[in-house]
């Protein structure tokens, strides 16, 4: 019996565990002497339990790995357009570690500028070298240390454009093989190769030791300086001194060059062998500095054909000459015709703004203006030009497509706007949106913004300058409004019960010359009729304002509140009666169609009876008439 109670006692409790999804480690403690076909039953269950423990756990974790595809796939759209897999991904992985260049960075700005300088000074110093004898003898450890500076410099340029990133369908390519086969099919690939080609190996030939001339190839990366050129230009604020210092410095390398050239053809033909030739016998003519200046001298004076130099006498002589002349004809000309665009950019902007007010004048003298009045245009524009002001900021930035012109409008307008109270907490949208259409409107000293019981058709933001509240006669001054000052914008909300009617409450004089912001009404509600709760807001604060200032008519005000109100259902009716209408008008005009094509036929009848009745008529006259002459008319004769 204990036996017995026992084991159903354990099975009672096996079997409790098995509901609740515990598998428990059955009790091998009992004796197999008392084993009964109960206990082996129940020993069998709990082995065939345990087998299929893993099955549970098999399907437990595909209902999870179910569950979690479903949400993985809520997005319809996004299991039908993106096909993501685990290569794709490691490989977007791999394109993000890698270092790109971005020619738009700063990084690539600068390195450019240090490239260039590289540059010049192989373009400067090299041929400088190869002429100048004394200035190679004197500073050669110097002379290696930059040479060997700037191959380095040439190095690492190289590597940077294998990894200079380009644009492509909007976007920067990041791939490496993709921007190094684009470097290698380009042409700078091969003057690159070119100019870091070890020529100083030649420095080991006997007659070729430290002949700078070896490395002339390094000067085929100059494109590098007239890209770092291009880039200054577009991002300076002054392109205009830009293009003329970058004009000087072409113009003094390539004077440079030829007084070099010079020197290495006198030292060819011969120091001092005759008059053209470079005089060596001059007290100070074996310094480095008489040699340099004299030359410089001689090639400003033979490429800018403003002065003589003494005559060639042999046919290189004369050839050279030749040569410089014809140089210097064009190098004449590029500098006239580039520094007469400079200076014409320069004026351009003061040009075109002296040629308004020259129309101006000229307008207000055909119409016989006062003096009076015409000082006070002239001075406004005197201010004008003064300030930096343009007049039409729209024809400035219209050339900017619509992002940059907000982005802009934001910079310059955004805080001004949010000093008005009725705009201090609008959405961010609704204010992007007036930012654009923000005027700036000049007035001179004396001139009235806005008069009292005039209708208020804008709101002004005090930008510059101050201005007066005065009485009616212009006497009296109230109060002086600051710069960040706003008024006028109760007047463009339309506010249902204003006890002023939409008009201006008060007299506002310029002192001085003020800059305003200015929107206009018809600007605000054409964007406040995509923000109808915006509008509602503004309304209600507009009343605050007005409450304050005891200007509300409370019954006025619910009365066009209640009209607001029932205006939708008047506009149901209206559609109703709109409907109604044109189902009226389109009955009638069936009916009218249906008369007219009855009134047709019956035209058409009488004129069939009327054709017969005149036929009729017609034969009894010619019947008549026989008669009347004799003729017999019987029906046999006829």
């Amino acid at each position: 019996m204990n036996t017995s109670y026992s084991t159903q006692q354990y099975n009672q409790e096996q079997l409790n565990t098995i509901e609740c999804g515990i598998q428990p480690i059955p009790d091998i403690t009992v004796e197999t002497a008392h084993i009964t076909p109960r206990s082996l039953y129940s020993f069998v269950r709990i082995v065939q339990l345990v087998l299929r423990f893993p099955n549970y756990c098999r399907h437990w974790m595909q209902q999870r790995h179910r569950r979690r595809v479903d949400i993985e796939r809520i997005d319809s759209f996004l299991r039908k357009n993106v096909v993501l897999n685990i290569s794709q991904i490691n490989e977007d992985e791999h394109i993000s570690i890698n270092w790109i260049v971005d020619p738009s960075q700063s990084f690539y700005y600068y390195w450019s500028s240090i490239v260039s300088i590289a540059v010049l000074y192989n373009f400067i110093i090299l041929i400088g070298r190869s002429a100048f004898l004394l200035l190679q003898e004197r500073l050669l450890i110097i002379w290696l240390i930059c040479d060997y500076l700037c191959d380095l410099c040439y190095i690492i340029d190289t590597f940077i454009q294998t990894r200079k990133g380009y644009l492509e369908q909007g976007l920067i390519v990041r791939d490496l093989e993709k921007l190094r086969k684009h470097y290698k099919q380009s042409r700078r690939f091969l003057f690159d190769i070119i100019s870091l080609l070890p020529t100083d190996l030649l420095y080991l030939i006997p007659t070729c030791y430290l002949l700078p001339s070896l490395r002339f190839n390094r000067l085929f990366r100059v494109y590098r300086f007239f890209e770092f050129s291009n880039k200054v230009e577009t991002q300076t604020n002054h392109p205009n001194i830009f293009r003329l210092v970058s004009l000087l410095i072409i113009i003094l390398i390539l004077i440079h060059w030829n007084a070099c050239f010079y020197f290495i053809i006198s030292r060819w033909i011969g120091y001092s062998t005759d008059s053209w030739v470079y005089n060596m016998t001059m007290p100070t003519g074996t310094t480095l500095t008489t040699q340099y200046l004299y030359c410089f001298f001689w090639s400003t004076l033979v490429l800018t054909n403003i002065g003589e130099v003494p005559p060639p006498e042999t046919n290189i002589e004369t050839l050279f000459v030749t040569a410089d002349f014809l140089t210097g004809v064009i190098v004449f000309a590029t500098i006239v015709g580039n520094v007469g665009s400079i200076i014409a950019s320069m004026t351009a902007v003061r040009a075109d703004f002296r040629q308004k007010v020259d129309q101006v004048k000229q307008y207000m003298t055909f119409r016989k203006v006062g003096n009076e009045l015409e000082r006070r245009v002239i001075t406004w524009f005197d201010y004008l030009w003064l300030q930096k002001q343009v007049v039409n900021e729209d024809l400035v930035l219209d050339s900017l497509p619509q992002k940059l012109r907000v982005e802009i409008a934001k910079h310059i307008h955004l805080a001004a706007l949010k000093r008005v109270p009725i705009f201090a907490e609008a959405q961010p949208g609704l204010l992007v949106e007036l930012v654009t259409r923000l005027k700036l409107q000049i007035f001179s000293p004396g001139d009235y913004v806005c008069r009292k019981g005039d209708i208020g058709k804008e709101m002004y933001i005090i930008k510059r300058g101050r201005l007066h509240v005065v009485s009616d006669d212009g006497t009296k001054i109230f109060v002086t409004l600051e710069e960040g000052s706003v008024f006028g914008e109760i007047s463009i909300l339309n506010i249902p019960g204003s006890k002023t009617g939409n008009r201006r409450t008060a007299n506002i004089r310029s002192v001085g010359y003020s800059d305003l912001f200015c929107l206009t009404k018809q600007d605000l509600w054409e964007v406040l009729v995509e923000y109808p709760s915006a509008r509602d807001t503004l309304i209600e604060r507009g009343k605050a304002h007005l409450r304050k200032d005891n200007l509300l008519d409370e019954n006025a005000a619910q009365i066009a509140q209640q009209d607001q109100a029932a205006l939708p259902e008047k506009l149901t009716q209206l559609q109703t009666n709109i409907d109604y209408l044109e189902t009226r008008i389109a009955r009638i005009m069936g009916e009218y169609k249906a008369i007219m094509i009855k009134l047709n036929r019956r035209l058409q009848f009488i004129e069939q009876l009327a054709e017969k009745n005149s036929i009729i008529m017609i034969d009894e006259n010619k019947k008549n008439t026989l008669n009347l002459v004799g003729i017999d008319t019987s029906d046999d004769d006829v």
